[in-house]
């Protein structure tokens, strides 16, 4: 049985299409179990629902295949399928469940076997295997045929992404991960590199002089370019951006990677272009080698670079950019100055087949507010101007969607338009819920490292202030004054507002390219303060970096990252004092009596200190939920990855238990509380915070005004009615319901106006 369930393994692997692929293992199973018919039924949506359609056999009428249907729950297909399990029956036709399918030519066959075949919790199809003696089949040829409905699964998402599937199949409806909240819907722009690192011919040059100075004014003409491309993109009002591209402009700025390319064009002889390709590889072969997700994503950036300075010297013209129409993006991997390149209001969403959450188009797509899904296996080649829907919360993708989809989603779509105009005429002042609770709103900036300059009426503080990134985009650490120089603009730039600075949250998923960590697990190894208390000499400089650059101006709150015991929590206070002292020291006599401690604070993101949060208190001034990690860990459930991305749910009874514990714990100690993770930017999530006791929320900037509006609109005593009644082991009720309260408070407050 092992060789056979090779040899059907391998041929199905070589096949050229899934139509040979299902072929190959029909025939072959049928073979392998002496079986007198196997069949194949895949899984389509139609208008009516979703059905099982005879794809392949060998056994059933020829003429059947492509024609039979069963619809989702008829006939044991339809049983195995809705079921999710193995049905084994020895006579087919006393099962309550059964029926007669004359066209298909199955008189004769009495057994019946039917494997669901599953993918990601998601049915595809089913596989069945008939006998005509009435007989079960044994467990050893269950295993079997349990084990090629797997292997037929991966072949069935891999034609997904080559469109093999028949029109009007599962192929239209898409999953990937979500990356940026929101829904669009408008005409698919497939977005191509002009040319790429692997195309190019790696070719001797004739004239080595030549290839570099062609190369130095080529470098002179990216840069210019990039320059443009980000003074256009500020131009149209798009704030905390800038520090995206900073890793465009380190990279060409970059003497190592320049003299990099000019020695291989000087010293080994090699063309500008071919030049370019070896040291752009090796630079991303470094990057691929490391185990964290982030550093990953920067080979994206480094590729982007080179890929423009090739242009460059193949004197390409770049004009594919002219976008006249709104569209959503589709690419094959996405960067975030091709973001940039589009007009803003042209720009409605973004899907790419490979990407992560923390890539830094997935980044700017989340400040720009565009709904964004990564990790999308689709065919390029097959969805160019074709309708195309975004939903950026659901992580799903419609290709070409039937009517009632499309008129679903554009009732969405333009309530969502509404609420947004209305919410941005009244984002200024306070907002206070209609039973008079204050709910201050803040504000999540440092995504990319720059200073934000909104209009400090729309927000109460800077709720996070993530100085990692500065850390992140260098070649080295930066020293205590450049800290210093930066921090201090953006204490300025906020005051009299508080701004709270998480210090350094380095490691996991955010390496250092120039302190690189090689850990088999790196997400549960030597990150966020972890890493700082392990360089004491670190964690002190930044730490009177910050101290410095608050003087005479008392604005500044300090938190650590992921403490997970009260020793890592004591001993960064410890190192907090001593630095204060330090600093204070240093200062002048009439600056020394006015320059107070800041307030110190955790971020609650390891479920460790859950347990721990009283013993916390008498070291802390403030707790402060990131609710991503938190949820994330809690689940153990990696967000970015599309294998298990629809397991993070952060309505998930666990983690809402867990948020109204620390809510109630915070308030029974009196202890400040805010959460700064992406729920509080939710609607349907800002409200069951509330209900849930949170009284002070951060988020991107553009969630501010639709949040503000929403807390205006709503009652507190309501919501924790709501929550204390609805069934918190049912996600999707209390969504529901929240949703629905959402939905009549706003527009209860259209039709009052």
């Amino acid at each position: 049985m092992l060789t056979a369930l090779r040899k059907i393994i391998e041929g199905v692997s070589s096949a050229q299409t899934l139509n040979d692929a299902m072929k190959c293992m029909v025939s072959q199973i049928k073979q392998a179990l002496s079986a007198d018919c196997c069949s194949i039924y895949l899984s389509e949506t139609s208008q009516s629902g979703s059905v099982f359609r005879l794809a392949a056999s060998d056994g059933l009428a020829e003429s059947a295949v492509g024609k039979v249907c069963l619809g989702e729950k008829e006939g044991l297909v339809g049983l195995a399928g809705s079921r999710l399990e193995v049905i084994n029956v020895a006579v087919a036709r006393d099962h309550p469940g059964f029926k007669y399918l004359p066209e298909a030519g199955e008189d004769s066959y009495t057994s019946f076997l039917g494997v669901p075949i599953m993918h990601q919790r998601k049915v595809l199809g089913v596989l069945v295997i008939q006998q005509k003696e009435a007989r079960k089949f044994n467990d050893e040829e269950e295993s079997f045929a349990v084990t090629l409905a797997a292997q037929l699964a991966a072949e069935i998402i891999q034609a997904e992404m080559k469109s093999e599937l028949t029109p009007g199949a599962r192929s239209g409806v898409f999953r990937g991960a979500p990356v940026s909240d929101g829904v669009a819907m408008a005409r698919a722009w497939v977005w191509r590199p002009h040319i790429e690192l692997s195309q190019v011919a790696l070719k001797k040059a004739d004239d080595p002089e030549m290839q570099l100075e062609l190369f130095r004014q080529v470098i002179l003409q990216v840069q210019m370019e990039l320059d443009s491309v980000l003074v256009r993109f500020e131009g149209g009002s798009v704030r905390d951006t800038g520090d995206i591209f900073d890793m465009y402009e380190s990279l060409l700025n970059d003497p190592a990677f320049s003299n990099a390319i000019e020695d291989e064009i000087m010293k080994n002889g090699w063309t500008a272009s071919s030049a370019v390709r070896i040291t752009a590889e090796q630079i991303i072969a470094k990057y691929e080698g490391m185990t964290d997700a982030y550093m990953r994503e920067r080979t994206l950036d480094v590729r982007d670079v080179a890929q423009r300075i090739l242009s460059g010297l193949s004197h390409s013209e770049v004009d594919e950019f002219d976008v006249t129409e709104p569209v959503i993006v589709v690419a094959e991997e996405i960067t975030a100055s091709i973001l940039a390149e589009i007009a803003r209001d042209k720009l409605m969403g973004v899907v790419c087949l490979n990407g992560a959450a923390n890539s830094h188009a997935a980044i700017l797509a989340r400040t720009l507010g565009v709904p964004a899904v990564t990790g999308v296996k689709l065919s390029l080649s097959k969805v160019a101007d074709r309708l195309m829907i975004v939903d950026g919360s659901k992580g799903e993708v419609f290709t070409d969607p039937e009517p009632a989809v499309v008129a679903e989603y554009r009732e969405i779509i333009e309530h969502e338009r509404h609420i947004s105009e209305t919410a941005e005429c009244e984002s200024s002042g306070a907002s206070v819920t209609r039973d008079g609770v204050r709910v201050p709103v803040s504000l999540n900036v440092g995504l990319t490292g720059a200073v934000s300059h909104s209009d400090k009426s729309l927000i109460d503080s800077v709720g996070l202030y993530r100085t990692e990134i500065s850390f992140i985009v260098r070649n080295s650490f930066p020293s205590e004054d450049e800290q210093t120089e930066a921090y201090r603009r953006l204490l300025e730039s906020y005051a009299p507002l508080t701004v709270t600075m998480r210090t350094l949250d380095a490691g996991g998923d955010k390496q250092l390219s120039y302190y690189p960590q090689k850990e088999i697990n790196p997400a549960l190894g030597l990150r966020g303060v972890r890493l700082t208390l392990e360089h004491p000499a670190l964690f002190l400089t930044q730490l009177k970096a910050m101290l410095r650059a608050s003087v005479g101006l008392g604005n500044l709150r300090i938190m650590i990252p992921m403490p997970c015991s009260v020793r890592e929590i004591s001993e960064s206070r410890r190192l907090l004092d001593q630095a204060y002292d330090e600093v204070r020291a240093s200062l002048p006599p009439e600056e020394r009596e006015s320059f107070a401690r800041p307030p110190f604070g955790i971020m609650i993101e390891v479920p460790s200190v859950i347990y721990i949060l009283e013993e916390t208190s008498q070291y802390t001034d403030f707790w402060s939920v990131g609710s991503n990690d938190l949820t994330q860990y809690l689940l153990a459930v990696d967000r970015g990855n599309p294998s298990v991305s629809g397991l993070y749910d952060p309505y998930h009874p666990a983690v809402l238990k867990v948020l109204r514990y620390i809510a109630e714990t915070a308030s029974r100690l009196g202890k400040p509380l805010d959460i700064c993770g992406e729920l509080a930017g939710e609607p349907v999530g800002a409200l069951l915070l509330l209900a849930s006791g949170y009284r002070s929320l951060s988020m991107n900037e553009s969630s501010i005004a639709k949040i503000k509006y929403l807390i205006r609109r709503a009652d507190t005593s309501e919501l924790a009615k709501m929550l204390s009644s609805v069934d918190l082991t049912d996600p999707d009720m209390i969504r529901k319901t929240f949703g629905e309260y959402a939905e009549r408070i706003m527009k209860d407050s259209a039709e009052e106006k």
